[in-house]
């Protein structure tokens, strides 16, 4: 799926929110940072396999990432794989490894962080389904699978599997299965 493509279905997510387009596309802080991300990370993949255009769409990308990062407060390097979809419900310090998976409908609540760490002996990133609701403050890390239809509570540190539908909150604590439908617009 195309850069374009995905802006339109992360848009969409938005819109439930306000219907006003305009100020979607100019005050929605978080609509400018997924949008940027899309572009530039488009762009890596599209034109990676010519050495001096990788290099220098990876600069560009990197400055253009930072800066929205400035702005916004926003993370995610360019190579992280984000499904269509993507919603964030707020502005201010989200950080996403580079090397994390999301899928499809996902909402990343502020003072989230997504990234490498340590689980069972084991060091690497996270793998997030589809329809997932990360609450404010939550921290999800190591060489995990998050299951579709999860919803991490605020403040929730996760470093371990969890299986489909869960509610998670605390420490890896499962309070209950049943899902995020409730949290999840699409």
């Amino acid at each position: 799926m195309n850069s374009f493509s995905l802006i339109k279905y992360d848009y969409k997510r938005y819109s439930k929110e306000n219907s006003n387009p305009l100020k979607i596309l100019f005050f929605n802080q978080n609509f400018w940072a997924t949008s940027w991300f899309r572009i530039m990370n488009g762009l890596y993949f599209t034109l990676r396999k010519i050495p001096v255009v990788r290099q220098l769409v990876g600069f560009l990308g990197m400055i253009i990432l930072k800066l929205s990062q400035i702005f916004t407060g926003i993370s995610i390097p360019i190579g992280t794989e984000i499904g269509k979809g993507l919603y964030i419900s707020h502005s201010g310090a989200i950080i996403v490894n580079g090397k994390v998976k999301i899928g499809e409908n996902c909402n990343i609540a502020p003072m989230v962080v997504i990234g490498w760490g340590k689980s069972k002996n084991k060091f690497g990133t996270p793998i997030i389904g589809d329809r997932v609701w990360i609450g404010p403050g939550a921290k999800i890390f190591g060489p995990i699978t998050i299951g579709d239809d999860v919803a991490i509570g605020a403040n929730a540190v996760v470093n371990k599997t969890i299986p489909n539908r869960a509610v998670v909150v605390g420490a890896n604590k499962i309070v209950s299965y049943n899902s995020s439908k409730e949290y999840i617009q699409y």
